[in-house]
């Protein structure tokens, strides 16, 4: 009978490919990695947009930022754990994006928020494709398919999904974003009104007939403190009375106030002392 004889170096071979096929990347694994990188990419915009426009320094967001940075890094790695932990993570900073009271209140008023309704939606399409990757070569791993020619059948629609996710997601906010959603300017009675988002009025000048009152609505449940004046360009406030205009001091959290009656014709201001850039102006004829 003839042997073949094995050499040394094929000896232990299956249990080095079984190894290795645990850190192979393979269509999950590089979809999970890319995943990643653009939720990182998107967590620091939406940091920066946070900072530099909005003027706000939101811990939340930075400490959410630099755990995504540091799983896609990890992910790149090729770990055996780094599916887990990408799991983990994306669940965890995808809570944030869903939840947020504010986020909700601009994925449900789009048109309002135009920038943000595009980078939350993204946020969130970069999220579930990271989270369900992880998930997807999770399971991948524990049932010892480390090659890509041994993945289910369905693998490929599964990838195929989860672009469309991707590609829907920012098609329906560049809709939402282009066609109008403006609020009524007046009530059932006739009454002007203004709508307030989170962090500025939706229409930034109503028209007031002389001798009428405004009713001002917060649409969130941010707090907004209403004064007579405006915020310049620089974004410096300028509190000032104006002749003829009513003196206004509200506070409005997530109600609505009536301001007025306006009994002389001209143009008056309204600011935001909470929010810089919040101005309204009055046109009273």
């Amino acid at each position: 009978m003839e042997t073949k004889e094995q050499r040394p170096e094929q000896v232990g071979l299956p249990s080095r490919a079984r190894g290795l096929d645990r850190h192979t990347r393979g269509p999950l694994g590089t979809l999970m990695l890319v995943a990643f990188i653009g939720y990182a990419f998107m967590y620091f915009v939406v940091f920066f947009y946070a900072l530099l426009v909005a003027r706000e320094f939101i811990p939340p967001i930075a400490i959410e930022t630099t755990l995504i940075l540091l799983a896609a890094g990890v992910v790149a790695t090729r770990w055996r754990w780094a599916p887990y932990l990408g799991a983990l993570v994306a669940l965890l900073t995808l809570l944030d994006p869903i939840l947020q009271p504010h986020d909700s209140y601009v994925l449900t008023h789009p048109g309002q928020s135009n920038y943000e309704v595009i980078l939350i939606v993204l946020v969130i399409a970069f999220g579930l494709v990271a989270l369900v990757a992880s998930i997807g070569t999770i399971l991948r791993t524990r049932q010892g398919l480390g090659s890509a020619s041994h993945l289910p059948r369905f693998s490929g629609l599964l990838l195929s999904g989860f672009a469309g996710v991707v590609v829907g997601m920012i098609i329906l906010s560049l809709v939402v974003t282009i066609v109008p959603q403006g609020a009524a300017s007046t009530d059932a009675n006739g009454q002007p009104v203004v709508h307030m988002t989170a962090d500025t009025f939706v229409q930034n000048v109503v028209l007031v007939p002389k001798g009428s009152t405004l009713l001002l609505v917060n649409d969130s449940s941010v707090e907004h403190d209403l004064l007579n004046g405006s915020w310049d360009a620089s974004g410096t406030p300028h509190p000032q009375s104006e002749s003829g205009a009513p003196t206004i001091k509200v506070n409005i959290t997530d109600d609505s106030k009536v301001v007025g009656p306006f009994t002389t014709a001209g143009v008056y201001h309204l600011y935001c002392t909470l929010h810089p850039g919040m101005n309204l102006t009055i046109v009273v004829q």
